[in-house]
């Protein structure tokens, strides 16, 4: 069983244990791992694979039957499995449900289609089936692996570098697999990413606008993102684009998992917190527009060493910082520090002068993070910093956690001997903590 995959399993177990023929959807972006593991699940049983590709429809239906005649043939008292990767590319074609319910009455089968397609299968799969949609048993969106995942895979990678890869690529596996766990990381950017011969280079940026129309506009849409203008009227005045044709694009992207509009919890202070604010979603979409795209004509003239040290070495630790609160709320919740039973609600707090990076609003009380700005030492400045936003918010008796890359000043340390709700962490504990547990 591949890590990390545990209710994918589930789920594809539940359908296979099924006495009557199943059709079920397996969905989510590209690199995921959907096919690895509905192949793992596969071994030992009798299956059949369908890669569905664009092409002439009488071709490739002729193709995929003689995929199904392959099952058909084998000898067996153990339930069938045909895979049918990437099946929205036969999804809108006429015949291919009438295809797929003969199979069903043909064999006793799970029948499993995969796709990356999530707008379609979200938005458009059920109207362009219509009623043969009610055949379809269930559905299983496949998300990016956790951090204790990724841990778990790479355990022989230190848990500060599997931070920065994480920042890079988030839990989206496929990525991780372009690089080399024997290399550094410095060495791995220049070798397989900040190359333009490299395979990662040119796949990611495919991997970003697959199925994306005018991919000028939404370039230019997310590089204004990356840059830290998430509001519309401020992407209406740095792009030139009206707000309504903004509103269109950044309504696609949220479709494709690019990008996401973020609020607040709710709290007393709700009325204090910025609204409409949008943010890149994707790790890699973030780091691509945030050092790639501004600079695409200086990585074709420089080396990619002269690249890193001139646009990356200075800029990737600020870069990473906006995704230590990942990694900090994962490990409140895999240390039982919030009690599931109490948690009312989690997220941010996005206030207009002071912001809460994290937030666990429980039955007992508010816990606050202050976790987004990694400093080498924590002052009691910073905690007040916090108190601060904790007052925006309207968060009276919160518990407030403080997260240092490596130490805290002697005010702030003293104050948290003597005051129950000030509690300390230094960020590398918490990395390992991961390695620990996994």
């Amino acid at each position: 069983m591949l890590y990390g995959r545990e209710s994918e399993y589930a789920f594809l177990e539940e359908n296979l244990k099924r006495p009557e023929s199943r059709l079920i959807v397996l969905y989510g972006q590209k690199f995921l791992g959907k096919t690895s593991l509905v192949l793992d699940f596969c071994e030992n049983r009798p299956f059949s694979y369908f890669p569905a590709r664009t092409g002439a429809e009488k071709k490739v239906f002729e193709d995929m039957d003689g995929a199904f005649q392959r099952l058909s043939i084998l000898d067996t008292d153990e339930k069938k499995i045909f895979i049918i990767d990437e099946f929205h590319y036969l999804a809108k074609t006429e015949g291919f449900m009438d295809k797929i319910l003969t199979m069903m009455e043909k064999e006793n089968i799970l029948i499993i289609l995969i796709s990356s397609a999530i707008s379609f299968i979200e938005t458009g799969l059920v109207k362009n089936l219509g009623r043969d949609a009610a055949y379809i048993g269930g559905f299983h969106k496949v998300k990016e692996l956790s951090f204790s995942a990724i841990c778990r895979i790479y355990d022989d990678i230190s848990p500060m570098d599997l931070f920065v890869i994480y920042s890079l690529f988030g839990g989206v596996i496929g990525l991780w697999n372009f690089f080399d766990p024997s290399l550094p990381i410095r060495d791995n950017l220049e070798k397989n990413l900040l190359s333009d011969r490299s395979y990662l280079y040119h796949t990611g940026y495919s991997f970003l606008t697959e199925g994306l129309r005018e991919t000028g506009v939404y370039d230019t849409i997310l590089a204004t993102i990356a840059e830290g203008n998430t509001k519309l009227n401020d992407l209406h005045k740095l792009t030139g684009y009206s707000r309504a044709k903004i509103s269109v694009y950044l309504k696609c992207l949220m479709e494709y998992e690019l990008i996401r509009k973020a609020y607040s919890v709710d709290c007393p202070g709700l009325n204090n917190s910025q609204k409409g604010i949008y943010e890149i979603s994707s790790h890699f979409t973030q780091f691509w527009f945030t050092f790639i795209y501004p600079h695409v004509r200086e990585l074709t003239e420089l080396s990619a060493e002269q690249f890193f040290d001139l646009f990356v070495f200075n800029h990737l630790l600020k870069y990473c910082n906006q995704f230590v609160p990942e990694i900090v709320r994962e490990y409140f919740h895999r240390q039982g520090i919030i009690d599931q039973k109490d948690l009312v609600q989690e997220g941010r707090f996005l206030g207009k002068a002071n912001g809460l990076e994290l937030v666990f609003v429980t039955k007992e009380g508010p816990v606050t993070v202050w976790c987004r700005r990694l400093k080498t030492m924590v002052t009691y400045e910073d905690y007040l910093e916090l108190v601060d936003a904790q007052k925006e918010a309207g968060f009276k008796d919160a518990i407030s956690y403080m997260v240092s890359l490596k130490s805290f000043d002697e005010k702030l340390t003293l104050d948290s001997k003597m005051k129950s709700n000030i509690r300390l962490l230094t960020f590398p504990d918490i990395l390992s903590s991961f390695k620990e547990t996994s």
